[in-house]
């Protein structure tokens, strides 16, 4: 691995120093270092940053530790050049002689993660999951892991309260790839026995949403679920853009993870309703720090401009290295342990994993991602899930969802009633002229927009926008008629223009 730049290594934050000296003090004097390996996803010159938020990590821990102290942290990183069962069974072989406490990663090669974990169950290994559950779930549990990203349960959970707070709408779930069934079972069992509509739509190997999504527009579907990956969501998103399907109409929860990376600029409008998740802990201490370095290093090795953001991926990794050390240091203090080289053709075990295990199960840490706490199951526990919505200039927090195993949202909810959605929203109005409901004023042509209109309805629906905090824009229906059926089952006049939602010239 290239040599980090000594700008970004030199850490030093007080008020971090003083939260975490009682954590990190030199009870590891029995290890010579507390060596943990990270696998990564292949990345391009642009990854995630997932390198440089282990480097990070080690440099802030050992820079807290006593000088005297002989023990020092050390992250291995190995690179997989794909998601297979045979190349990261070659890349653990290579781990296991080196002595390591932990595995942490990868966050987006879910075979490569499955072949860790069982890897690691058989030497008896701590390993640290910093992406989605595998699907289906994993046979042998003799030695689990812990994770740090959300359960599939917490996720169904947590759109589910998002749907019960627009009154559970009739819904269409748009999957990039089938697992995104079992991903998000619960919710699509909740759905079954309130006997309220999912439909469920996957996306065929060309990854062109548009079939499915003229279908949902057919079918009068409103709110949208979206199950893929940031890049993915984008390409749907502004295919919806292309259709006229980011009017305020609908509304889109997408379940990535990275929501705030997303760049919308072509996409979100005044209208859109967009909402994603956000584990980010901006209050951190180190958070500005954190921001400040991969910035710099983006800057350094990318050619794309402007720096989009931290994924959730470097944040996770720089916390599972935080939380690990804390499970050394922990169990350090009740018993002198060490590490042992270990090989894929021994059956030797680390003897003090399953020690090491449940000290991991115990750490409770705030950390980039927040709060960090296992259940029994080793997976994430009373944390907390921001709901974004997306806006041209950026991205605001709505409202956080709590994963207390509750559907508990905060005491504002998610209520979007008729003033919260309509609030800084520009309305397209389709109407035609009718004394004196709306009138074309006697020297219109000296006007621009609305102000060429006047009548009862214009009167009202300014009143109301003053109100309400909306804009409108007045736009006399393209054929001058109220609206009939057609042979083929369309309608004609304004009624064609509200049931075709802005597709045809608003």
């Amino acid at each position: 691995m290239p040599a980090l730049p000594a700008l970004l290594l030199s850490i030093y934050i007080p008020a971090l120093l003083l939260t975490m000296a009682p954590l990190l003090c030199s009870q590891a004097d029995s290890l010579s270092a507390v060596r943990m390996a990270a696998i990564l996803d292949h990345q391009s010159a642009c990854g995630r940053g997932e390198r440089m938020a282990l480097g990070l990590a080690r440099e802030n821990i050992n820079s807290m530790m006593d000088v005297s102290s002989k023990a020092r942290v050390e992250v291995d990183m190995y690179e997989l050049q794909k998601d297979s069962q045979y190349d990261t069974t070659d890349t653990m072989c290579q781990i296991l002689p080196k002595g390591v406490v932990s595995v942490i990663g990868p966050a987006a090669s879910p075979a490569s993660g499955s072949t860790i974990s069982h890897i690691c169950g058989e030497k008896e290994i701590p390993h640290v999951k910093i992406g989605p559950e595998e699907n289906p779930k994993l046979p042998y549990l003799r030695f689990a892991s812990v994770t740090l990203y959300p359960s599939n349960e917490d996720l169904s959970l947590a759109i589910g309260s998002m749907l019960r707070s627009f009154g559970y709408p009739t819904t269409s779930l748009v999957c990039a790839k089938a697992e995104c069934l079992l991903r998000l079972e619960e919710l699509v069992h909740r759905f079954l026995i309130s006997r309220e509509t999912l439909s469920v739509r996957m996306l065929d190997d060309s990854l062109d949403p548009t079939p499915l999504l003229k279908e949902i527009r057919d079918d009068k579907v409103a709110t949208i679920i979206i199950d893929a990956n940031a890049s993915i969501s984008y390409h749907i998103l502004r295919k919806a853009n292309e259709l006229g399907m980011t009017s305020a109409f609908y509304k889109y929860i997408l379940t990535t993870m990275d929501f705030p990376l997303l760049r919308l600029d072509d996409v979100v409008d005044d209208q859109s309703n967009i909402l994603g998740f956000s584990m980010l802990n901006s209050t951190h201490p180190f958070y500005l720090e954190f921001i400040r370095s991969l910035n710099l290093s983006w800057r350094e090795g990318c050619t794309l401009s402007p720096y989009p953001g931290p994924s959730l991926s470097s944040a996770l990794m720089f916390d599972a290295v935080h939380v690990v050390v804390s499970a050394v240091q922990e169990l350090n203090r009740s018993q002198e342990i060490g590490v042992r080289p270990l090989s894929c053709t021994s059956p030797l075990i680390w003897q003090h994993g399953t020690s090491l295990m449940n000290y991991l199960r115990m750490v409770e840490y705030d950390g980039l991602t927040g709060h960090i706490e296992f259940n029994s199951k080793g997976q994430r526990t009373n944390y907390t899930l921001k709901i974004l919505e997306k806006h041209p200039a950026g991205h605001k927090e709505i409202v956080p969802w709590y994963s207390n195993n509750t559907f508990t949202m905060n005491s504002t909810s998610l209520d979007l009633n008729a003033s919260d959605t309509l609030v800084n929203k520009t309305l397209i109005v389709t109407t035609i002229t009718e004394n004196p409901y709306v009138m074309r004023r006697s020297n219109y042509q000296d006007f621009q927009g609305n102000d060429q209109y006047e009548g009862f309805c214009v009167d009202m629906l300014r009143e109301l926008a003053g109100t309400l905090k909306f804009s409108f824009k007045i736009k006399l229906v393209d054929d001058g008629l109220y609206g009939a059926p057609e042979p083929n089952g369309s309608w004609t006049g304004m009624v064609g223009e509200l049931i075709n939602r802005g597709t045809q010239g608003f």
